[in-house]
């Protein structure tokens, strides 16, 4: 379906532009190569209204809902993204502003075309809502850049800050913007106050190596972290107090070893 409803719209727009001249009819547009189409895919982008002339005109009478799909696509977001990685049900693309997409693939998974082995990778593409999915066009233009460990890492952490906050882009419905809902968390808090609680018997102290005192300090902070992270994982102020008691904690135990050397 996607295919048509592109090579209908493009020849649509190609007769209106007069883009590639001297193409008759529906099908000898469909057998121009790639590169050939690629002005009329450029110039769909750049003259969006025209959709709105095509729907009205439905010149290859479409059903109301591929028209819906076409009329979609005024939504478009055009640009470079980093391929980030590839996972099971598709790819997550980082784009302008630092947002992260979750893009499938159309007659195959996007990994056939870029191998995993050279992601992170930089495109141009664009994206485009297609059946309540985030899909490219069928275009990707790749550049040849070597991305350092640095920036690989910073797209990684994008990724995951926008996992964490169930902002991952699925779906371009109504504000362009839906989120995964992360998956039911194991409740650890049994567990981790079993550990609290044997965690509180720890005792330095006169008597003991200087070291136990930090070392218990450390192990006491770590799980009261912990606690609290799987208790109220949205209580970021919290969770920073409980994070730098424990960073004290940990110093406490380095200042101790060092004086050991």
């Amino acid at each position: 379906m996607f295919y048509d409803l592109t090579s209908s719209l493009q020849y649509y727009i190609n007769q209106k532009l007069n883009i590639v001249p001297a193409i008759g009819s529906l099908d000898e547009y469909r057998a121009l190569t790639m590169q050939e189409k690629f002005p009329v895919r450029n110039a769909l982008y750049e003259h969006i209204g025209l959709i709105d002339e095509f729907v009205r005109d439905n010149p290859q009478q479409f059903s109301q809902e591929e028209l819906a799909n076409v009329l979609s696509w005024k939504t478009f977001v055009r640009g470079k993204f980093y391929i980030e990685r590839y996972l099971k049900k598709y790819a997550i693309f980082i784009g302008p502003e630092d947002k992260v997409y979750a893009v499938h693939g159309l007659m195959e998974p996007l990994d056939n075309i870029i191998d995993r082995s050279h992601l992170p990778q930089i495109i141009d593409t664009v994206l485009l809502p297609f059946a309540d999915k985030v899909i490219y066009d069928g275009i990707v233009i790749r550049h040849q850049v070597f991305f350092g460990r640095g920036l690989s890492e910073d797209l990684k952490e994008i990724y995951l800050a926008a996992k964490s906050r169930g902002e991952i882009i699925e779906s371009f419905r109504a504000t362009q913007k839906t989120t995964i809902p992360p998956k039911m968390p194991k409740n650890w808090q049994p567990k981790l106050q079993n550990l609290q609680a044997i965690a509180e018997t720890l005792q330095g102290g006169r008597g003991q190596p200087a070291l136990y005192s930090p070392v218990f300090s450390l192990i006491k902070a770590a799980i009261a972290l912990g606690n609290l992270a799987t208790a109220a994982p949205s209580d970021t102020e919290a969770l920073w107090q409980a994070f730098d008691r424990a960073s004290r904690a940990l110093d406490k135990t380095a200042e101790t070893l060092q004086r050991r050397e």
